[in-house]
């Protein structure tokens, strides 16, 4: 693997999600409350393009019907073909199922961002 320059900070700015290829690969770099996540753009489900899915918090609880809360800290994707969600930082789905998206390291470096590939 090798650190490949993306684009600049300025063009992903909070919130956002920006696309970019890489050979015939396809990857969405999203910026989520101050962090990077990187992920192959496609849903391993039924090959959606996954990156234009939404954004979102999953619900958590502790206990089974016990209160629940939203997790801000962990922000999913969600498929924009079957509403599947995945975890960005991990590429882990939320439901009960095998398949996972293929995520990457990424960082933020002077002015650049970067991704591990």
């Amino acid at each position: 693997m090798a650190w490949l320059p993306l684009f600049t900070s300025e063009e992903l700015p909070e919130g956002g999600m920006k696309l970019h290829s890489l050979g015939k690969r396809e990857v969405g770099v999203f910026r989520q409350q101050g962090k990077l996540y990187a992920v192959l753009n496609y849903c391993p489900h039924a090959g959606a393009p996954i990156c234009l899915g939404e954004i979102d918090h999953p619900i958590t609880t502790d206990t089974p019907g016990g209160s629940t809360v939203r997790d801000f800290a962990r922000p999913v994707v969600r498929c924009p073909w079957h509403h599947w969600e995945f975890d960005l930082q991990t590429g882990k789905a939320l439901c009960p199922i095998a398949p996972r998206i293929k995520t990457y390291p990424v960082r933020e470096e002077k002015g650049r961002i970067w991704i591990d590939f």
